[in-house]
């Protein structure tokens, strides 16, 4: 008899347990998104189909807050649950090095700069190209 009352304490103490966990995770996830902010759209002629740009006090602000082990850079992990941060990462992250320095967050949602093409068919001599004879 004894061993049923102790099987019946610890499957109720599981039980206990279990639920102040799912409370203590659905806490974390309200907080986590009543930290989330979103921009009005800018009033233009396009009726506000375009947004604007955080100011760069809002972007580090919003750095510091996904920097949770305050090293200075935003690793995968602390982007999670971040979609915009998630989605840029590895394209921000321009060293490759997993983790965003400010400049490469500040990057995301930048178009990237335009690079100028050569033209192709001009060869270059450091690529081995030689010039044909007249």
């Amino acid at each position: 008899m004894a061993w049923r009352t102790l099987f019946a304490l610890s499957f109720l103490l599981t039980a206990v347990l279990l639920s102040a966990a799912a409370q203590a995770d659905t806490t974390n996830v309200r907080e986590a998104q009543s930290q989330l902010r979103f921009l009005p759209a800018a009033a233009s002629a396009s009726g506000g189909a375009t947004s604007r740009a955080p100011a760069s006090s809002d972007k580090e602000a919003m750095f510091r807050r996904l920097d949770i082990d305050g090293d200075g850079f935003v690793s995968k992990a602390e982007a999670a649950g971040h979609e915009q941060v998630t989605v840029g990462f590895d394209r921000a992250d321009r060293n490759h090095d997993g983790k965003l320095s400010f400049a490469e967050y500040d990057s995301i949602g930048k178009p990237r700069p335009v690079r100028k093409k050569t033209a192709r068919g001009q060869g270059s001599a450091s690529a081995g190209a030689t010039k044909k004879g007249n």
